[in-house]
C-alpha cells in the first residue's frame, strides 16, 4: 500500500476543512436569508430601510433599497476611477517592465493586494472626509478604487504577458505604431484577462465594509447624490448583524443573501467562465 506523505495529507485535510467552513457559511446565508427575501419579495428591493423601534405596530414598509442602490452606485463610481488607472498600470508593468517606474508599480500593486482594506478607509477618511467635513458616497468610491486598482493592474499585466511575442512583433513589422498594437491589435486577445480582473475587483469591492464605515456613512433613504452619505449592503450587514431587533437581524440575513448569491458569486462564476472560454 502506497504511503501518503504527512505534509500532503495535512494539505488535503486543511483544504477539506476550509471547503467545509465555506459551505457552512454559504448554507447558513442561504437557509436564513432566502426565506426573508421570498417573504418580502419585490418590496425588499424598492422600500426604504425601517427604523429600529416601532411604537405604532409594524413598519409600513420594509426594504433594503437604500443599501442596494448605494452599493451599486459606490461600486460603479469606484470602477470608473479604478479601471483606467489599473489598466494603464497593467500595460506599464507588462510592456515597460525594464523601467524603474514599471517595477515600482508592480511592487506597489502586489503590496496593496496584501494590505488590510481598512487602511484604505482610514486614508480616505483623513484625505477626503475630514477636509470636506462629511461622509459621502464618492469618498467610499475612492476608498474602494484603491482596493480595485491593484487587481485590475495585475490581471491586465498578466493578460498582456500571455500574448505571444510574434503577434506583437508582426504588428510592429507592418509599421503599425506600438500604441495601436497594444490598444487595438491586441485588444481581443487581452480582453478576457482584463475583464476577469475587473470582475474579481468588483466582487472584492462589493463585499467590503471596513473602508465604507470610515467614508460613505449611512442613510435610511435612497440617495443618488454621490456627495451625500449612502448606505451599502456590507455596512448594513455589519450594523444590523449585531442588533437586538429581530427585524434588523432578518434584514441582515437578507442583505447577506443578496450580496453573496446575487452579486459576488455571479461575478466570480462569470470571471471563471471567461477565463476558461478564452484560454490560450
Amino acid at each position: 500500500m502506497r504511503k501518503v506523505h504527512p505534509g500532503i495529507l495535512a494539505i488535503y485535510l486543511l483544504s477539506f476543512l476550509a471547503l467545509g467552513l465555506l459551505l457552512w457559511v454559504l448554507g447558513a446565508i442561504l437557509v436564513n436569508g432566502l426565506p426573508v427575501v421570498l417573504h418580502y419579495g419585490v418590496q425588499l428591493f424598492t422600500a426604504n430601510i425601517p427604523p429600529p423601534v416601532f411604537f405604532f405596530g409594524p413598519p409600513p414598509e420594509v426594504g433594503l433599497a437604500p443599501a442596494i442602490v448605494g452599493t451599486l452606485m459606490i461600486v460603479f463610481i469606484a470602477l470608473l476611477i479604478s479601471f483606467p488607472i489599473g489598466f494603464l498600470a497593467g500595460v506599464l508593468i507588462s510592456e515597460f517592465y525594464y523601467t524603474r517606474l514599471a517595477k515600482a508599480a508592480e511592487h506597489v500593486a502586489s503590496l496593496l493586494v496584501e494590505v488590510p482594506t481598512i487602511a484604505a478607509g482610514i486614508a480616505i477618511y483623513w484625505l477626503i472626509v475630514v477636509p470636506t467635513q462629511g461622509f459621502s458616497a464618492i469618498a467610499g468610491s475612492v476608498a474602494l478604487s484603491l482596493i480595485m486598482i491593484p487587481y485590475i493592474a495585475l490581471y491586465t499585466a498578466e493578460a498582456y504577458r500571455k500574448v505571444p511575442k510574434l503577434i506583437k512583433e508582426g504588428g510592429l513589422a507592418l509599421g503599425i505604431p506600438y500604441s495601436k498594437v497594444l490598444f487595438k491589435i491586441l485588444r481581443g486577445l487581452v480582453a478576457p484577462g482584463v475583464i476577469t480582473g475587473v470582475l474579481i475587483a468588483l466582487a472584492k469591492a462589493a463585499g467590503e465594509a471596513a473602508p465604507l464605515l470610515f467614508t460613505a456613512g449611512w442613510s435610511n433613504k435612497v440617495s443618488l447624490d454621490p456627495f451625500q452619505p449612502s448606505a451599502s449592503l456590507s455596512v448594513l450587514i455589519y450594523k444590523f448583524g449585531f442588533s437586538s431587533q429581530e427585524l434588523w437581524l432578518k434584514l441582515s440575513w437578507a442583505a447577506s443573501f443578496i450580496l453573496v448569491f446575487m452579486i459576488i458569486l455571479p461575478l466570480i462564476i462569470i470571471s471563471k467562465l471567461v477565463v476558461r472560454k478564452h484560454e490560450f
